[in-house]
């Protein structure tokens, strides 16, 4: 790495320390700190859900895929891109109606505390083994191949302190400001790395002429490692109901939206800013297998191209954006465990803790998922490649909670009772196929294709075990229905959108279809 590269790379590291750490915001109360006061604007939402979503792991973990298969790691993006849509025009109005803090106590309302600490718990884990772990993981990857000097181990740590320094003081709103700055440096340096890598195959033209047989196309047979078409129908829609709909990492920006149309604006802009990750992520993984053939480890071609392909100068602007997708992704995935754990248990056990120690003590949390992700992190290199590691562990884990949840939300007669036993028939069926496929080598399965089986186990003990017990009466703010598509669900938003607000709501359909329409005239073309 040249002179230059460093300074470029240092001079925007310290300016995203700059914004997150000298900017002065307010974090009197607990829903200054972990919510942002509930006022975030709808660009706000979208850069966050877009910055939180493209993280390093994903940097990593999609070109290594694309660099195996090809683009059909793309299906995960293009459902993502369905799955926000749906939040935006169907579930905004009761998630935000709601006025909870987390998922986890949404279904503490809705079912009882004990439903409430086993997705606390399982998201807490996930949090610290998959998403944290992982991203740390990817950005030690990376800046070993280009810092050789420095272990693995030691990058891990400077990025901890990096990451988890402005997340620990200022909160959400501090991780909002930064968001929107290092999601534009991120796609800036993802385009530069499309550029490059495309024109050094020889243009769009040669791509297409030395891409692999079938490596552009989104549909594949059912043998494909990446994604088997069957995985693609029954597998990744669960896998993206989860990451959009029932993750407290995601959810949270809706939950600190300013109104309902600056929730549904914010998911709408997210995915917008999804569609071009096929060409400036995902390609150039594709174009890398005829500019450098023969890589053994997937996960260290998105390295090996920054490398060989990007010029002095460029290679620090694009390490950047890598940087900003490793800091904005980890500081909102710390600040949702650091919300669970203190608005979750520490509000519940201690009902008298003041704000002020409630925010200490979602720091104090805050310091300590990181460090123990950075203990795990070097692991992840014994699971394969990076991106199979996390879509493997979430196939099997993620189904029981999809169910209970929309469960939840979309039928009144789901019970306590039944939401238990949905949970520990899913995540015993889950544990039965793991065993049968990896330990006792019974039969060969493709991760994509356990969510299915996980999920139709759940659904059945949840309306079973619910119709079998006695039926308790539910808030109707806990529970979906249809007219809160275009309800005024607070004083709030009727003061904001009493007269303009059917028209917002057109609005907002107008680009949810526009939405749609060009993410199926993608699929349609790289079918």
């Amino acid at each position: 790495m040249a002179l230059i590269d460093g300074i470029i790379l240092g001079g925007i590291i310290l300016c995203f320390l700059a914004i997150g750490l000298f900017v002065e915001v307010k974090t009197e109360t607990t829903e200054d700190y972990f919510l942002a006061g509930r006022n975030l604007k709808w660009h706000q939402i979208g850069f966050s859900l877009f910055a939180t979503n493209f993280s390093a792991s994903a940097l990593i973990g999609l070109t290594g895929a694309a660099y195996i298969t090809g683009i059909a790691i793309y299906n995960y993006e293009w459902v993502g891109i369905l799955a926000l849509i749906f939040f935006a025009l169907v579930l905004v109005g009761v998630v935000r109606g709601s006025r909870v803090y987390t998922i986890s106590e949404y279904l503490m309302e809705r079912y009882d505390g004990r439903v409430k600490i086993l997705y606390s718990a399982f998201i807490i884990f996930l949090i610290v083994f998959i998403d944290m772990a992982a991203s740390l993981y990817a950005g030690g990857l990376l800046l070993n191949e280009l810092i050789p000097s420095l272990s693995q181990k030691t990058v891990i740590v400077i990025i901890m302190l990096i990451a988890g320094l402005y997340s620990v003081m200022g909160g959400m709103k501090t991780i909002t400001r930064t968001d929107k700055v290092q999601s534009i440096v991120l796609i800036i340096g993802a385009f530069c790395i499309a550029y490059y890598s495309i024109s050094s195959v020889g243009g769009w033209s040669a791509l297409l002429s030395k891409a692999p047989k079938g490596s552009l196309t989104l549909i594949r047979p059912l043998d494909d490692r990446t994604v088997p078409w069957t995985g693609l129908i029954t597998g990744i829609p669960i896998l993206c109901a989860y990451f959009w709909l029932t993750n407290q990492n995601m959810v949270q920006w809706v939950l600190s939206a300013k109104t309902q149309k600056d929730a549904r604006r914010g998911l709408v802009l997210a995915g917008f800013l999804k569609l071009p990750i096929l060409f400036i992520v995902i390609i150039p993984g594709v174009a890398a297998i005829s500019l450098i053939p023969d890589l053994t480890e997937p996960d260290r071609i998105y390295p090996a191209m920054l490398l060989e392909l990007l010029p002095a100068g460029v290679l620090g602007f694009v390490l950047a954006g890598f940087v900003a997708a490793l800091i904005s992704n980890t500081d909102s995935t710390l600040h949702a465990a650091s919300t669970i754990v203190t608005m979750d248990f520490v509000r519940k056990w201690k009902p008298q803790t003041s704000a002020k120690q409630l925010i200490g003590m979602g720091r104090l949390t805050t310091i300590s998922i990181i460090f123990i992700s950075a203990l795990w992190a070097p692991m992840i290199g014994n699971f394969g490649t990076l991106f199979e590691y996390i879509q493997g562990v979430l196939s099997y884990a993620v189904a029981p909670f999809v169910v209970v949840y929309l469960g939840g939300l979309f039928w009144s007669g789901a019970s306590t009772k039944g939401a238990i036993a949905a949970i520990f028939a899913g995540l015993g069926t889950a544990i039965a196929i793991g065993i049968a496929v990896d330990g006792m080598k019974l039969f060969e399965l493709h991760y994509l294709h356990v969510p299915l089986p996980v999920t139709l186990v759940s659904l059945v003990v949840l309306v079973f075990t619910s119709l079998k017990s006695l039926k308790t009466a539910v808030q109707p703010r806990l529970l979906w229905s249809a007219h809160r598509l275009s309800e005024k669900y607070s004083e709030q938003d009727s003061e904001k959108h009493s007269n303009p607000f059917q028209k917002s709501i057109k609005v907002d359909y107008f680009w949810a279809a526009c939405l749609v329409i060009a993410t199926f005239i993608l699929v349609f073309v790289f079918r």
